[in-house]
Order: structure tokens, then C-alpha cells, then sequence
């Protein structure tokens, strides 16, 4: 579209486009000091928010942009200053490291509204930003109520609260597509046209010690509170990215940026009384229960902890060396623990228990998986059925991270018609498709509260028994674990 027409087009908000143009100047020139974000307002603030705050207002107050024209023939977003963040992030990263920079970014990505603190559904207004709600299993198991995750892909809802335009209005100029894409885009790589509000920040990985350039930006439906979440995904940035198949370094970068963004946000907080700072645990699906082709890693402060870090699962070591110990959990799936001392040691024997298991699954592959980012697999570049489930915990900085053997035809539960929970109480269980690491460790997320309310009339037993029938639905053949141990007990020399 010609400059004029775009001029002309949006001349029917131009009070609105001039008021913010002439606000946004005024508050360069005389900010208010008492013009303080609705997020530091909220009762689940915490300290680390305050200071954090304190010491980065000049970025976090930096709104994405200052208006949006909205006609039907497209949007027009005035005052785009998300470069100008990103920059600013860049530059807070390689002062005080990665973690720093993304609790900063958290801050202004609430600020500008693109992680939504409240929401309306059925003309109730939500409060998102409480704790989230919990239902327990007799185990440890758990089921969290997480209603903004109804709306991911619901882009008329998302439009009306500025977090994505609608599909009909993308300029197609800017919107990405790698080889093999054939519908839609690449929603990481065309986030810049897509979601007004968010910025993302590019690194070089050889800077960090990674094994390839990340970018890295917030999703605005993370897994609970978006106050403490901290919910924010890690993508591979290339004009030719790698796909979600294992490569010899996933488990290891992986566990580098767990380190790296832990280790930066407990030193930046060393010789304060500050305590209360977020702890971020990092999380990769591989194919098992992921609906993006481009790889990517997720990393988010969980509310409540994760099931499978009970000792009680833990048995005697199925192979140890030196600092490194690898155990088996009694879990209803195969879920290998490995320890270190050092988290590199972690990284590199994750990368073989992966690449063993992938191996193992010599040629066998998935052919017309759907993707939610439309894109459709060539003949050489299908997706590999054995995969992984990947948590690496930042409690200890990547000192320990679990492996999940995972194979990608067996990522869906759905019960069969006389299948029951509890059949005295008529209980039926609960079809959940695409499970991934959380519901593969533990923790189910519901979007629905009508599904929620009856869950509330469940018992802890009948919880348990809804997870472990999820996870028998996931579990591979025994014949195939018992020749993945015998193959990993190769891995250290005699």
C-alpha cells in the first residue's frame, strides 16, 4: 500500500493518532515519578519486582508502542519503539547477563500489556495475576486452572487486546516463511508484524557459549501467574532454523542458559536483602507434545514444584562416574535423572542419553503431523519418532536435569468409551492431546473452567489416577527401555 493510501486510510483516527504523538513527547520531556506500572500495584508483587523497578524504570517504562490505528483495511501502530527495547535489553544482558535482561524484559512486557494481568471471558473480568489454581493428586501429581491458554490462537480475542492483529490485516511483506512452510508464516520469525507489543531480543550464541544464535521473547499465556511466572521461550535464529529433531547439542544449551540465567539473576541480587528473586527452570518438548516446527526451548519459574523432584522416586544409580550420577525414576514413563557437579557434565552426558535414544529409533518416521504453524515436512526432512522430553532444573543451575524418552505417535490420551476414573462416583477421565513435558512430569493444565469445576469434585486418588493413565497412554515398550539401559551402559569406560 502507497504512503498516501495508508495517510488517507487512517485519517479517521487521526485526533487519536496526534494525542498520543503529542502525550508520548510530553512524557520524554516531564515524565511523572508517581506514573508507576499497575503490575507493581498488585498484592503478589514481590521485592525483587520493586527493585528491579527501581533500578531499570527507564527501560520497563518504555511502552512497545504509543497507539494503534485500527480500520479494516489494516493497522497502523504509531510510535513503534521496540527496537529502541530491545537494544536497551541487549545492552542490560551484556552488562549483567542473561537472566538480569529478561526480568527487565518481563517487567516492560507487562507494562506494555502484551503478558495480559487480567482478561475477560463470558463478560467476566479475569484476574490472572493470583495464584494459580491448584487441584492435588494423592503422589504430587497436580492440575493448574490456566484460562488465559484458551485464547492462544484465538486472534479475534487477541486482536481486541492488542496483543496480535487479526490474520486478514498481516502485511505480507513482513511476515516469514522458511522452506517447507505452506500455510500461514513462522509465528516466531514473523512475531515483529504479528504481535505489536512484544519485543524480542537476538544474541550471539558464541558470545554466551552457546552452539548457535537464540532469540529470545515472552509469550502472553505463560503457565500460570503472569506475575511470577516468567514465562519466556528461547527460539533458534537462523534464515534456515533447525527443526524440534535432537542435534548433539540441545540437552547442552539447554543447561548452559539454565546456568547462565540463574547464576546472572543470583548475583545481581548478591550483597542485597533481596530473597525473594525468581528461580527459572528450562524445558524443551523435542516433538513430543510441540505444535511449532522451529526448535525452541521454554524457560518459566514454576508456582508450584514439579512432582518428579520428590526423592521418594529416586532409586540406586543405573550408571555412575566420577561427579556424574544417572537414576531411574519409578514413574509410570521413563524418566532419567542425571546429576553432576558441574552442569556442563550435565549438558554433555544429557546430549548422548538423547542422541542414544534417538538412534535407537534407527529409520522409523512420522509422516503428516499436523503443525499449528502450517508447516508440512519434505521427503528428507521427516520427523524422527523417537524424541525427548527435556527439564532442567534452575534450583540448582543446571546441576541436575531429567531425560523423558518420548516417542512422537504416542503424544495423545484418549479414553475409551467405557473407560472410568472412578466408577462408583461415574468419573470419566479427561482426553488431553499434544502431552508434553509438564503433563509427561506431573502437571496437566487446564483452559477450560467448567472442566476445572468438575475436576473439583475429584479426590486426590481420582487426580492420580487421571495422570497415570495419561502416562500409560505415553509410555513406550518395554522391550525398547530395557535396550536403551543396556545401551547407555556403554557410556562410561570400564
Amino acid at each position: 500500500m502507497e504512503i498516501k493510501d495508508i495517510v488517507k486510510t487512517h485519517l479517521v483516527n487521526r485526533r487519536e493518532v496526534i494525542r498520543a504523538i503529542a502525550e508520548r513527547e510530553l512524557f520524554r520531556t516531564t515524565p511523572r515519578d508517581d506514573d508507576i506500572p499497575r503490575y507493581l500495584k498488585l498484592p503478589g508483587v514481590k521485592e525483587y519486582q520493586q527493585y528491579v523497578y527501581a533500578k531499570f524504570a527507564s527501560v520497563i517504562r518504555i511502552s512497545s508502542f504509543d497507539y494503534i490505528s485500527k480500520t479494516d483495511e489494516g493497522w497502523l501502530i504509531v510510535g513503534d519503539h521496540r527496537p529502541e527495547i530491545a537494544a536497551k535489553i541487549s545492552l542490560i544482558i551484556e552488562q549483567y547477563g542473561l537472566g538480569v535482561g529478561m526480568m527487565v524484559l518481563h517487567a516492560q512486557q507487562m507494562n506494555s500489556q502484551h503478558i495480559p494481568l487480567e482478561i475477560k471471558v463470558d463478560d467476566e473480568l479475569l484476574n490472572l495475576a493470583e495464584p494459580t489454581e491448584r487441584l492435588y493428586g494423592s503422589s504430587g501429581e497436580q492440575i493448574l486452572y490456566v484460562p488465559v491458554r484458551r485464547f492462544r490462537r484465538d486472534f479475534n480475542k487477541l486482536a481486541e487486546m492488542n496483543i496480535a492483529k487479526p490474520k486478514a490485516l498481516w502485511n505480507q511483506p513482513r511476515i516469514v516463511k522458511h522452506k517447507g512452510d505452506t500455510s500461514d508464516c513462522c509465528f516466531y520469525c514473523s512475531s515483529g508484524e504479528i504481535n505489536p507489543a512484544e519485543v524480542v531480543v537476538t544474541i550471539e550464541g558464541a558470545r554466551l557459549g552457546l552452539s548457535r544464535d537464540y532469540s529470545f521473547g515472552y509469550t502472553f499465556s505463560p503457565f500460570g501467574n503472569p506475575l511470577s511466572a516468567i514465562h519466556f521461550l528461547a527460539w533458534d535464529y537462523s534464515e534456515n532454523p533447525l527443526n524440534m529433531n535432537r542435534t548433539p547439542v540441545t540437552v547442552s544449551d539447554l543447561v548452559k542458559m539454565t546456568h547462565q540465567i540463574n547464576t546472572s539473576i543470583m548475583s545481581y541480587f548478591a550483597g542485597t536483602d533481596i530473597t525473594d528473586y525468581p528461580i527459572i527452570d528450562g524445558v524443551s518438548n523435542g516433538w513430543a507434545g510441540n505444535s511449532i516446527f522451529h526448535q525452541h526451548f521454554q524457560f518459566f519459574q514454576p508456582e508450584y514444584e514439579s512432582p518428579i523432584k520428590s526423592e521418594y522416586l529416586e532409586d540406586k544409580p543405573i550408571l555412575e562416574r566420577d561427579d556424574i550420577r544417572i537414576l531411574k525414576l519409578a514413574w509410570p514413563t521413563p524418566v532419567y535423572k542425571i546429576m553432576a557437579e558441574d552442569s556442563i557434565n550435565v549438558g554433555l552426558v544429557g546430549n548422548d542419553l538423547a542422541g542414544i535414544w534417538r538412534l535407537q529409533g534407527k529409520a522409523k518416521e512420522i509422516k503428516d503431523v499436523p503443525f499449528f504453524d502450517g508447516y508440512v515436512p519434505e521427503e528428507t526432512n521427516r520427523i524422527q519418532t523417537y524424541t525427548q522430553n527435556l527439564y532442567v532444573m534452575g534450583s540448582d543451575f543446571g546441576r541436575t536435569a531429567y531425560v523423558l524418552l518420548r516417542d512422537r505417535g504416542k503424544v495423545n490420551f484418549k479414553p475409551g468409551d467405557s473407560e472410568f476414573i472412578n466408577r462408583a462416583k461415574g468419573i470419566r477421565p479427561v482426553e488431553k492431546e499434544n502431552i508434553g513435558v509438564l503433563e509427561a512430569t506431573g502437571t496437566m493444565i487446564v483452559e477450560n473452567r467448567a472442566d476445572f469445576n468438575a475436576m473439583r469434585e475429584w479426590g486426590p486418588g481420582d487426580i492420580s489416577v487421571q495422570i497415570h493413565k495419561m502416562l500409560t497412554a505415553i509410555c513406550l515398550e518395554r522391550k525398547e527401555i530395557n535396550k536403551f539401559e543396556r545401551n547407555i551402559r556403554g557410556l562410561f569406560p570400564e
